[in-house]
Protein backbone atom coordinates (compact mmCIF):
# COMPACT_ATOMS: atom_id res chain seq x y z
CA UNK A 1 0.00 0.00 0.00
CA UNK A 2 1.33 3.60 -0.42
CA UNK A 3 -0.74 6.77 0.82
CA UNK A 4 -0.18 9.92 -1.56
CA UNK A 5 -1.31 13.63 -1.12
CA UNK A 6 -2.25 15.34 -3.90
CA UNK A 7 -0.94 18.41 -4.24
CA UNK A 8 -1.44 21.25 -6.46
CA UNK A 9 1.42 24.02 -7.46
CA UNK A 10 2.32 26.94 -5.87
CA UNK A 11 -0.24 25.36 -2.70
CA UNK A 12 2.85 26.27 -0.24
CA UNK A 13 3.86 22.65 0.99
CA UNK A 14 6.30 20.95 1.09
CA UNK A 15 7.17 18.78 -1.73
CA UNK A 16 7.11 15.28 -0.15
CA UNK A 17 3.41 14.38 -0.58
CA UNK A 18 4.39 10.39 0.75
CA UNK A 19 2.12 9.74 4.41
CA UNK A 20 3.15 5.72 3.67
CA UNK A 21 5.55 4.71 0.81
CA UNK A 22 4.77 0.68 -0.63
CA UNK A 23 4.96 -1.53 2.09
CA UNK A 24 2.64 -3.75 4.33
CA UNK A 25 0.42 -1.95 6.39
CA UNK A 26 -0.48 -3.89 10.22
CA UNK A 27 -3.98 -3.36 11.42
CA UNK A 28 -2.46 -2.34 14.79
CA UNK A 29 1.51 -1.26 14.90
CA UNK A 30 3.61 -3.22 17.86
CA UNK A 31 4.94 -0.48 20.16
CA UNK A 32 8.38 -1.63 21.48
CA UNK A 33 11.89 -0.49 20.65
CA UNK A 34 13.07 -3.57 18.61
CA UNK A 35 9.78 -4.59 16.65
CA UNK A 36 11.53 -7.13 14.83
CA UNK A 37 11.90 -9.04 18.31
CA UNK A 38 8.63 -8.84 19.37
CA UNK A 39 6.60 -12.21 20.25
CA UNK A 40 3.24 -10.07 19.31
CA UNK A 41 1.81 -12.14 15.74
CA UNK A 42 1.38 -8.44 13.70
CA UNK A 43 -2.00 -8.27 11.46
CA UNK A 44 -1.92 -6.40 8.33
CA UNK A 45 -4.53 -5.25 5.84
CA UNK A 46 -5.47 -7.47 3.14
CA UNK A 47 -7.11 -6.13 -0.30
CA UNK A 48 -10.34 -7.17 1.16
CA UNK A 49 -9.87 -4.30 3.50
CA UNK A 50 -9.61 -1.82 0.91
CA UNK A 51 -12.97 -1.34 -0.27
CA UNK A 52 -14.32 2.10 -1.12
CA UNK A 53 -16.09 3.74 2.19
CA UNK A 54 -13.62 1.74 4.36
CA UNK A 55 -11.93 3.11 7.07
CA UNK A 56 -8.09 2.50 7.60
CA UNK A 57 -5.64 2.91 10.74
CA UNK A 58 -2.46 4.70 9.06
CA UNK A 59 -0.04 4.20 12.03
CA UNK A 60 -2.45 5.97 14.19
CA UNK A 61 -4.06 8.64 11.26
CA UNK A 62 -7.93 7.88 10.76
CA UNK A 63 -7.95 7.29 6.80
CA UNK A 64 -11.04 7.03 4.96
CA UNK A 65 -11.09 5.05 1.10
CA UNK A 66 -13.06 7.25 -1.33
CA UNK A 67 -11.87 6.63 -4.70
CA UNK A 68 -9.08 4.44 -6.64
CA UNK A 69 -7.48 4.54 -9.55
CA UNK A 70 -8.60 2.66 -12.91
CA UNK A 71 -6.15 -0.13 -12.37
CA UNK A 72 -7.34 -0.83 -8.47
CA UNK A 73 -10.56 -0.72 -9.78
CA UNK A 74 -10.14 -3.50 -12.54
CA UNK A 75 -8.10 -5.45 -9.90
CA UNK A 76 -11.11 -5.58 -7.77
CA UNK A 77 -13.41 -6.25 -10.59
CA UNK A 78 -11.70 -9.07 -11.93
CA UNK A 79 -9.77 -10.91 -8.92
CA UNK A 80 -12.01 -10.34 -6.08
CA UNK A 81 -15.48 -9.23 -7.52
CA UNK A 82 -15.83 -6.33 -6.27
CA UNK A 83 -17.36 -3.35 -7.46
CA UNK A 84 -15.58 -0.30 -6.65
CA UNK A 85 -17.73 3.07 -6.88
CA UNK A 86 -16.30 6.34 -5.86
CA UNK A 87 -17.81 8.52 -3.08
CA UNK A 88 -18.55 11.77 -3.44
CA UNK A 89 -16.89 14.28 -1.42
CA UNK A 90 -17.95 17.88 -1.35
Amino acid sequence: MEVKEIRFQNSGRDPFPLLLSKQKLPKKAINTVYPGMSLKKEEFYSPQDFAIGEHVNVFGRDCVIYDADDFTKAYYRYKLGIELVPIKIE
